[in-house]
């Protein structure tokens, strides 16, 4: 009998041998695989417990020997909640639905030929499959689904029933006694058999680590980008505050994707650039590098950069050479990571005169002519940087050009000063430093922004972008480990860093001239990998691809399981070979994340016709991708 059934019909003596089975059954799966949670079940109950009476079931708060759920006429309206919570999750005013304000509108060929060309198709496609505004799943599909807290359990156990299948799926409850009485009524085995493999994550009383929660999103990055289902049963200051890390988790989550075109600019751009020195091999000084950001903050930081200039070595990031520049601050080194061709634009603007640049090996080569002196360094997460033999790729350098200044830094120095990286919106303030290339800017906050723990007294609002920048530093200080990291700007607090008021800080003179000998010579020339292997490896990976996808799939569950197991191969190329993994993944993403957004806008389940057609005109993009790769590595060829 199902659980439902049993507790509707049964007698009491029925419903309790029931649940008191499922328990036992619980207890031996948590014993077996989650030792110390089986420890914490065993303990007697201390703040809840379940009551099953002549009312029906209910949970007594130990405290107060007071019921949670109402009694009505006599009856207990807990079985008839939970009954209406699992009605039609999808549809279902309890629950909240987030959506990752992802459209799908047609893309510039133009800027991206290639990715613009499959996702415009893939639209053309659904055009002739009386496609609906709205979405259509399954209503026995979940796309990824978070619980904050279970307050019995029951709405899991009946949707379970139901046959009702999770794609990922994250529990939290954070009273192990709430925990305990959910035990009574969900299987949790079948709950674990109605998740995808692996993608069922449970956290009882704690998260442990916040990089659990990342890895929900990250695991599946393109199945869990723009579907969110979210219940939450009852509201605590540690369930707000779980809450908020997931959505700043899913927010992070859907930046950082690239493109197949950026990526071969930048395969372009670094092999115009192979005969310029490259930063790879480094040895620390203790020197401090103060790494300048453009945000608000830098405004109120320029007398204290101004004043300790011959005490720091100062690495300008991106468009905050021009607010240095204005101030007489000498850059020992602009750091630049863009590929646009713009970029010398901005630097004549600034203006470089004879500062050094030290740049990614994506930058345009017209940028790199403006400099004196010129020195590469390998951007981690660039697919370009991974061609060179025996080099060191610069990770956790991303999304911003002062990411990659505070990688490169690490590597360079034990003590790091962070001044303008403010990875937010300050209230009141506009987003860069005044005086910059920006010009005049409002001090406008984005709606999608979200508030994040200032490192001052400002209020201080983070959007997905600045988030991923955030997230990537704070990684970035735990990889690369230096004795000291300060963050003296107003921004957002950075974990790891430590809040420093300017004003406290003595700073000694350091040697320069020798600093700056020492960072040049660690810059060598590197020799490209074979381009031969590169372009016989990158045929073998596009079958791989090609393999997976012709796998096909008649439904939405399938496409989604179908999208996973191509990312995971794109995970797993990215991790084995970086150079082949990056310049694919992005275009990759954007054509599976727009197929399975198209599968939705069907007002049916049965997607077998609309996803041939779309095969039809991915292998083609492939073709087109593999094609260009081959034909630009040609000419370098060995």
């Amino acid at each position: 009998m199902k659980l439902l059934e049993v507790l509707t019909k049964g007698n009491p003596q029925q419903i309790q041998d029931f649940i008191s089975q499922r328990f036992i059954h619980n207890m031996e799966f948590f014993k077996q695989n989650a030792r110390d949670l089986f420890e914490n079940l065993k303990l007697s109950p201390q703040t809840y417990n379940l009551m099953f009476d002549s009312r029906g079931l209910n949970i007594l708060n130990l405290s107060t020997n007071e019921v949670i759920y109402p009694i009505l006429e006599g009856k207990s309206v807990m079985l008839e909640t939970h009954l209406e919570i699992s009605t039609t999750p999808l549809k279902n005013p309890r629950w909240k639905i987030h959506s990752n304000d992802i459209f799908l509108s047609p893309i510039d060929t133009q800027k991206l030929p290639v990715t613009g060309f499959v996702v415009n198709e893939m639209i053309k496609i659904l055009q002739n499959h009386k496609a609906i505004k709205e979405y259509h799943l399954n209503p026995k599909f979940m796309p990824s689904s978070v619980l904050y807290g279970l307050f019995g359990g029951l709405f899991l156990a009946f949707l379970i029933e139901e046959g009702v299948f999770f794609h990922s799926l994250l529990i939290f409850e954070e009273n192990i006694d709430l925990f305990r009485i959910s035990c009574y009524f969900i299987d949790f085995i079948k709950l674990f058999e109605s998740v995808s493999n692996k993608a069922c994550y449970l956290f009882v009383k704690n998260v442990v680590d916040r990089k659990f929660i990342r890895n929900f999103f990250a695991s599946r990055k393109i199945t869990s980008n723009f579907l969110l289902c979210e219940l939450q049963m009852y509201s605590s200051d540690r369930i707000q505050e779980i809450q908020k890390w997931i959505m700043q988790e899913y927010s992070a989550n859907k930046r950082g994707w690239g493109s197949f075109e950026d990526e071969m600019i930048g395969i372009s751009n670094t092999l115009s650039n192979q005969h310029i020195p490259i930063i790879s091999q480094t040895k620390r000084f203790s020197e401090p590098i103060c790494v300048i950001g453009n945000g608000a903050s830098l405004d109120e930081l320029l007398p204290f950069i101004k004043e300790n200039q011959e005490n720091m070595l100062i690495f300008s990031c991106g468009t905050a050479l021009k607010p240095l520049k204005n101030q007489g601050i000498k850059v020992d080194f602009q750091i630049e990571i863009e590929r646009i061709g713009y970029l010398a634009d901005v630097l004549c603007q600034a203006p470089l005169e004879d500062t050094p640049l030290l740049c990614g090996n994506m930058v345009n080569p017209k940028a790199l002519n403006l400099a004196k002196e010129k020195y590469l360094f390998l951007r981690g997460g660039s697919s370009a940087s991974y061609l060179f033999e025996d080099a060191r790729a610069v990770e956790l350098s991303a999304p911003f050009v002062g990411n990659a200044g505070i990688a490169l830094a690490m590597q360079l120095s034990d003590r790091i000063l962070l001044c303008g990286i403010d990875c937010a919106y300050i209230e009141g303030k506009s987003k860069h430093a005044k005086s910059s290339f920006y010009g005049e800017e409002k001090a406008q906050i984005p709606q999608d922004a979200i508030e994040v723990q200032g490192n001052k007294q400002a209020r201080v609002f983070s959007d997905s972008i600045f988030l991923l920048s955030l997230q990537n530093i704070k990684e970035a200080i735990q990889a690369y480990a230096p004795k000291e990291v300060l963050n003296l700007g107003s921004g957002a607090y950075i974990q790891g860093a430590k809040s420093t008021d300017p004003k406290t800080l003595k700073l000694q003179k350091i040697h320069k001239d020798s600093l700056h000998q020492s960072i040049k010579d660690f810059a060598k020339q590197k020799k490209l990998k074979s381009t031969t292997k590169q372009i016989h490896l990158a045929k073998t990976y596009y079958q791989e691809i090609l393999a997976i996808l012709k796998k096909g799939a008649k439904n939405k569950k399938e496409l989604f399981m179908l999208v996973d197991e191509v990312f995971a191969l794109i995970a797993q190329k990215s991790a084995s070979n970086p150079h082949l993994g990056i310049l694919f993944e992005g275009t990759l993403g954007h054509i599976l994340q727009n197929l399975l957004l198209a599968s939705l806008h069907i007002p049916n389940d049965d997607i077998f016709i609309f996803y041939a057609q779309c095969l039809e005109v991915i292998i083609l993009g492939l073709e087109k991708m593999f094609l260009r790769y081959k034909l630009l590595l040609s000419i370098h060829q060995d």
